[in-house]
């Protein structure tokens, strides 16, 4: 009764909000951020175990070719592409639905509005936590292997040569391509498989450790999953699935949609 006399105070918009989350409540599942973390940690330390060094004496070694292929794509993970390209499909949506009936034009605006404040809120709140850990770290990057090896770290030094750990590119990647995945999940092996190719990209280039883009790319899709999960809470974008994870609530691509 308490409950609901606070809820009559809210707005509309946040009573419905509060009503979806408590229908979903016995459904809900705590995110398992331990396995997750301790698997991701784990990979980490392997990569830079095992791989760092090699690929420190190496890097200047790669054919030219490599180089210049890794050079014309890596930029896809820079956070103004993401928000371009996110922009971009959101505003062809817009005009494109403009030539649906009202109900359906609502509908699919909802859903595009709401996709591209999915993607927005995963790829910003990994890229600021991701950017933060550079800089706190403070990790020499491999252009610097001769004179500080892998070891070499310089926290809040401020400086783009000291900013190797975690990658900021392999992060954003992370988050976009874990997000597509959890979208679409009948293509989640090859959204997975680009987002593991552009993050090589930053290892190819020689501007990042391998145990830089693991870190990376495991951090962006932790934010993915766990925004999804927050969304499914709601019934935004997401449902829960029984097991209690969160299923896209329709399928196919935004002007095909149909429910799940």
């Amino acid at each position: 009764m308490e409950a609901t006399l606070q809820d009559t105070k809210k707005p509309a918009f946040l009573q419905r909000l509060s009503a979806r989350y408590r229908a979903r409540a016995r459904l809900r599942r705590r995110i398992p951020w331990v396995g997750y973390s301790l698997a991701s940690v784990n990979l980490i330390l392997l990569a830079f175990l095992v791989f760092d060094t090699p690929l420190g004496l190496s890097a200047k070694e790669l054919p030219k070719r490599l180089v210049t292929i890794a050079g014309d794509v890596t930029d896809i993970g820079r956070l103004t592409i993401i928000f371009s390209v996110t922009a971009t499909v959101l505003l062809a949506g817009i005009l494109i639905g403009r030539r649906l009936s009202g109900v359906r034009r609502r509908y699919r605006m909802a859903i595009l509005v709401q996709m591209a404040v999915y993607f927005s809120l995963s790829v910003a709140s990994a890229s600021l936590v991701a950017h933060g850990l550079k800089l706190a770290i403070g990790r020499a990057r491999p252009l610097l292997y001769d004179s500080e090896g892998i070891f070499g770290l310089h926290p809040f030094a401020g400086d783009f040569f000291y900013e190797s750990f975690p990658s900021g590119h392999s992060t954003h990647v992370g988050a976009v391509f874990a997000a597509l995945a959890l979208l679409f999940p009948r293509f989640r092996i090859l959204f997975l498989s680009l987002g593991l190719w552009l993050g090589a990209t930053r290892i190819i280039l020689g501007v990042h450790y391998p145990s830089d883009v693991v870190a990376g790319l495991a951090l962006g899709a932790w934010f993915a999953f766990a925004t999804a999960v927050l969304f499914s809470r709601f019934g935004i974008i997401f449902t829960l699935s029984p097991g209690g994870w969160p299923l896209p609530r329709f399928l196919g691509l935004p002007f095909g949609i149909r429910r799940h």
